[in-house]
């Protein structure tokens, strides 16, 4: 193939050759054998030393450039306590400690899904 056919065979979109034919990976995909594509300076070598994963790069609110992670947005989370104590005025006196505790609590339960 000649470099300008390059484009009108799938490059454009993203792709590589593997066995004489191009393969898009513009949604991403696995590379598990060794796989030659082209580079504006030569050619480059992907999937030499296992298999590799190409993922598609997004630009972010901040503008920064990387990989998008799964999941989508957060859960809401509701968390209801009840308490009920003979002296309010000792609870009072501890809120603050218990709602950081809760607070770090529901924290690492969002970590962990």
């Amino acid at each position: 193939l000649g470099a300008g056919a390059g484009s009108e065979t799938g490059f454009a979109r993203g792709g590589a050759f593997r066995g004489g034919q191009v393969q898009p990976f513009a949604a991403g995909g696995v590379v598990a054998a060794p796989t030659y594509f082209p580079m504006a300076n030569g050619t480059g070598l992907m999937g030499e030393a296992g298999p590799e994963a190409i993922l598609p790069l997004n630009r972010g609110p901040d503008g920064r450039l990387g990989v998008a992670a799964g999941g989508g947005a957060a859960r809401p989370v509701s968390v209801t306590v009840n308490i009920a104590t003979p002296d309010p005025g000792a609870f009072r006196r501890s809120e603050a400690q218990v709602t950081a505790s809760l607070a770090r609590a529901v924290a690492r339960g969002q970590r962990a899904t």
